[in-house]
């Protein structure tokens, strides 16, 4: 074999394998139902906790703060429980952060505007065309002024 052929056929060999690996890092989209969750699905390790001084924070019904990738926010009058609700602040689809829209009364994503009810229910999928999952809801407890969530 002489070196032009020896080159020749070396580059072919490079560009085959080139190639390969290139389509390979190029397949078609996963047919799974499971939406992208690149933050771990945007909750909240468990065993964390996050708390909020109700003496300073959420005073307002409708009012929410995010805590420690928790999102709180007061859904009615008084210092019970039942008057809040907890959830994942990051969205479950491609990690985008939640926000609580008063007016409507839901929580939306800022990257692709899915939306949640304050139980967690989808009410929205995200406009890219994707697909979500529920909310992870967080259980809360009330001692004094101070509002805790545990994931």
């Amino acid at each position: 074999m002489e070196r032009n052929e020896f080159l020749k056929s070396l580059g072919l060999g490079v560009a085959m394998v080139c190639t390969g690996a290139c389509f390979s890092a190029c397949g078609k989209k996963s047919d799974s139902p499971e939406p992208s969750k690149p933050n771990g699905g945007g909750g909240v390790p468990s065993g964390t906790t996050a708390s909020v001084d109700l003496g300073t924070q959420l005073l307002a019904v409708g009012s929410s703060v995010v805590v420690n990738s928790i999102l709180f926010i007061r859904t009615a009058a008084g210092n019970a429980t039942t008057s809040f609700a907890a959830t994942q602040a990051i969205c479950p689809h491609q990690g985008g952060a939640l926000s609580f829209i008063q007016a409507s009364n839901y929580i939306q994503c800022g990257l692709h505007s899915s939306r949640y009810s304050t139980s967690g229910s989808i009410l929205a999928q995200p406009n890219d065309g994707g697909t979500t999952s529920a909310l992870k809801v967080y259980p809360l407890t009330v001692s004094g002024n101070t509002l805790t969530a545990t994931a």
